[in-house]
């Protein structure tokens, strides 16, 4: 499990990063925030995180310098540069004290999770091997569903495994899961199967947590191979499957929209009958939780990386009424729109 550091005066910068990651990566074990670059440094001192993010400009003790002893305490940190200016001198000062990316201000969210993984495969923890071609071909046996070669693959790396972690179960299963993770995101990088893949990985995870030997960390990697397998060979063999992935891409892409069951169930030619019957068979959730879910989810995430109103975001995501929707999220969430807000704001690490 990973640490990531967060060093950056603008607070809400700070939060977007940690709230994406915590979010959207499951591998991070903690995320630490610091405003000031003294802050920050006495943090990785004390937790020696693998991953950083840090603003250029910062009180005191400035981004650049951070970078630099921050590679003096641990060379092999993953370093990304944040910064609201697009000049040409704060990147080349960033890249010769060890920062391996530059974002500008504000950073979306999909850039940021792209430079993390990006990050995220630099590292040398997976075995301590910063070649990584063994991962990516037992990637490549599971997605040809060549179970033996895939098997016999992960063998050789279970070996490696054992060999970094000298006899450290914690090591082992921190490894273990990075290893399993990374392939998963191998897999949907190459493969459209998201609503399986990720309910999958989030059972892996609950696998590895509770893993108290050996034995079962092993287990849990050999059942990781196997599913992914299982459940390649179910969608290449399920037209249903196909159909789904077809309906999750456009209703992500009109969420803003009134969208019905009917306007789905046309976009990819079923009866509204069926397409309801098939789509809560394939995700276990009928289609109207889902949209409901997936406009919270956004709505969530724009309450706390825009300053729109809260009108505003209940159009963005498909609510023409504020009312309707600000009382639809306190019933869903616990907390009104603009509480969720100040709540958030409050908690930033």
């Amino acid at each position: 499990m990973l640490n990531v550091l967060v060093a950056d005066d603008d607070i809400l910068e700070g939060k977007v990063i940690r709230l994406l990651l915590e979010k959207e990566r499951p591998m991070v074990k903690e995320v630490y925030y610091a405003r000031s670059g003294n802050a920050a440094l006495e943090i990785a001192k004390a937790i020696r995180p693998q991953i950083a993010f840090i603003d250029v400009q910062m009180p005191g003790m400035d981004g650049v310098e951070l970078t630099e002893k921050l590679k003096q305490l641990d060379p092999e940190i993953e370093i990304t540069m944040i910064s609201a200016y697009d000049d040409s001198d704060y990147i080349l000062n960033a890249m010769k004290t060890g920062a391996s990316y530059y974002l500008l201000k504000p950073a979306r969210p999909q850039e940021i999770l792209r430079i993390f993984d990006k990050l995220l495969k630099s590292l040398p923890s997976i075995a301590g091997l910063r070649n990584r071609d063994c991962i990516k071909e037992l990637t490549e046996k599971i997605l040809l569903r060549d179970q033996d070669a895939a098997s016999q693959m992960m063998d050789n790396i279970w070996q490696q495994l054992l060999a970094y972690a000298q006899g450290d179960i914690e090591i082992l299963r921190s490894r273990s899961q990075e290893l399993a993770i990374t392939i998963i995101h191998f897999i949907t990088d190459r493969h459209h199967s998201p609503d399986v893949l990720v309910l999958f990985r989030n059972n892996l995870i609950r696998g590895m947590n509770t893993a108290q030997s050996q034995a079962d960390i092993k287990a849990q990697l050999t059942e990781m191979v196997y599913n992914s397998i299982r459940l390649l060979d179910q969608y290449a063999n399920d037209a249903g499957h196909e159909l789904i992935s077809r309906a999750h891409e456009f209703i992500q892409k009109n969420l803003h929209k009134n969208i019905s069951l009917e306007d789905v169930a046309q976009h990819i030619h079923l009866s509204i009958f069926y397409f309801s019957r098939l789509f809560k068979d394939k995700t276990g959730v009928n289609y109207i939780d889902y949209l409901i879910e997936l406009r919270l989810e956004k709505s969530k995430m724009l309450l706390l990386t825009t300053n729109d109103t809260v009108a505003s975001i209940a159009k963005r995501v498909g609510y023409a009424e504020t009312n309707s929707f600000s009382r639809l999220f306190k019933s869903r969430v616990g907390l009104s729109p603009s509480q969720y807000r100040s709540s958030k704001g409050q908690t930033a690490r």
